[in-house]
């Protein structure tokens, strides 16, 4: 008997998407057959994880991308076999994988809802926008079967956009359980001395995370650690003039991207993890940081901004130092606090830990896997 058949679409790189890896992993496992059809801007090939289809876009950004992504992946969809399952994994491809279903070429659509898209700056401030996604967003849900959301508001928060969603559950953006050996990469790749603490940042270099009041923060902390920035971003080249023009070379660096497979394993080489989103808007006020949950699998102290959702679900943990985002002087503060709390060994065994029993993948799975099982003669048989 034919193995039942998984879609997955997604506007993006692969190889640096963990939360797709994570899904596909899981649908592997099921028994499922799996492809990946992904349009990446920077022309990255597929892991080799994936079965993967790479879609050619001519444009890299703006409103011609997401135009010329819809159109070439309705027409692909169109062409392609028919599957079981589509798993939309952004708002992007949406629009198209709901097209699909109205043509029969799939039999369910699954949903995954990263973002309240609505509400994200670039576009909660511009009413055109703000009605063009809300309209594409709203098409593709009245074709949705299940809706995956990272965070427990966020739900009720698209909700509120549209006034009805489809059937639901919340799967949190966190790493899968893994292995790995504690090692120095980032101190023997940056030069950097044993007497100081690596503070380390993992994700997009753009607006809204801090990352300058963390290089000026680096102005008083250079003494005590160094700042290692990994990732790539439109602001990158920007940030790397602002640390020369500060003399701060040997404080602060930064690191391309890096496969999703390999981060924790890095991140276990720094001794706390920055995560400093800035709540400019409905979604960042919202937002439940996968970076944080890959610190605390790697065993780092956190320095985090107040995100409501972080702070209801971490609390006043021991391991986690809240600050504001926008002060220098209290990202400072934090940084000490945390760089005390990082020589502290059986400290970080049990963020290790708490991260190992309450927040990895495996722990919010079960959630879909009981979606799927209650949908008639679609797992393998035995499953």
């Amino acid at each position: 008997m034919k193995s039942p058949t998984v879609r997955f679409l997604l506007l993006g790189d692969p190889t640096t998407d963990r939360r797709s890896i994570n899904f596909i992993r899981f649908f592997s496992e099921l028994g499922f057959e799996t492809e990946f059809v992904f349009a990446s801007p920077n022309n990255n090939g597929a892991s080799p994880l994936l079965n993967g289809t790479r879609l050619t876009l001519h444009h890299s950004s703006g409103p011609l991308m997401f135009i010329e992504y819809e159109k070439i992946l309705t027409e692909f969809l169109a062409d392609a076999p028919p599957c079981d399952i589509l798993f939309s994994s952004e708002l992007y491809s949406l629009k198209s994988a709901a097209k699909a279903i109205k043509a029969k070429k799939a039999g369910y659509l699954i949903y995954d809802a990263r973002e309240l898209y609505t509400e994200l700056p670039t576009v909660a401030n511009n009413l055109f926008k703000k009605l063009f996604w809300k309209r594409w967003e709203k098409f593709g849900l009245k074709n949705t079967n299940l809706m995956v959301v990272t965070a427990p508001d966020d739900a009720g928060a698209i909700q509120s956009v549209h006034g009805s969603v489809p059937d639901h559950i919340c799967i949190r953006n966190l790493p899968a359980l893994e292995i790995y050996e504690a090692n120095n990469y980032l101190r023997n790749k940056f030069s950097i001395s044993d007497t100081k603490k690596v503070l380390v940042y993992l994700g997009g270099v753009q607006t809204d995370r801090g990352l300058e009041k963390m290089i000026s923060a680096m102005s008083v902390l250079s003494d005590v650690a160094s700042f290692v920035i990994i990732g790539d971003g439109i602001l990158k080249n920007i940030f790397q003039k602002e640390v020369k023009n500060l003399g701060l070379e040997d404080a602060v660096f930064f690191h391309d991207t890096i496969p999703a497979e390999d981060s924790i394993s890095m991140l276990s080489s720094a001794d706390v993890g920055i995560s400093l989103i800035e709540a400019k808007s409905k979604s960042y006020e919202l937002a439940l940081p996968s970076k944080i949950f890959e610190y605390m699998l790697a065993g780092l102290p956190i320095v985090s901004s107040p995100l409501r959702q972080v702070k209801a679900l971490l609390g006043d943990s021991e391991f986690i130092t809240y600050t504001n985002p926008n002060g220098v002087n209290s990202v400072v503060e934090a940084c000490r606090i945390a760089i005390a709390h990082s020589s502290d060994p059986k400290l970080k065994e049990r963020i290790h830990q708490t991260a190992t029993d309450n927040f990895t993948f495996e722990h919010d799975r079960r959630f879909l896997l009981d979606k799927m099982s209650a949908i008639p003669n679609l797992l393998p048989t035995g499953r």
